[in-house]
């Protein structure tokens, strides 16, 4: 035995059958919620990037707040500068 063969559900789907689809109330939710996760995803995914400097930042930084001298400032730079374009490995005096 079918139950769309009971009288009752025979009943109920006729008195609510009309021939056209109908949406659930609330079918948008799904698509928003998929892409607000989809966004939230990929801020978290991308957040740990958007913190960092540069170390001629930091240092910029440090000397303005008057953490190092001038003399140590020209130091550190020259030493970064030097390492710009030498892959991660290799020491600054190579």
């Amino acid at each position: 035995m079918n139950i769309f063969t009971q009288p009752e559900a025979m009943t109920f789907l006729a008195d609510h059958y009309d021939d056209r689809w109908h949406p659930w109330p609330f079918f948008w939710i799904f698509p928003l919620l998929f892409w607000i996760t989809f966004i939230v995803i990929v801020v978290f995914a991308r957040r740990p990037f958007w913190g960092h400097r540069s170390g001629i930042d930091a240092l910029r930084t440090a000397f303005a707040r008057g953490e190092i001298t001038e003399d140590q400032y020209r130091t550190r730079l020259a030493v970064l500068r030097e390492r710009v374009g030498k892959p991660r490995g290799e020491s600054p005096t190579t």
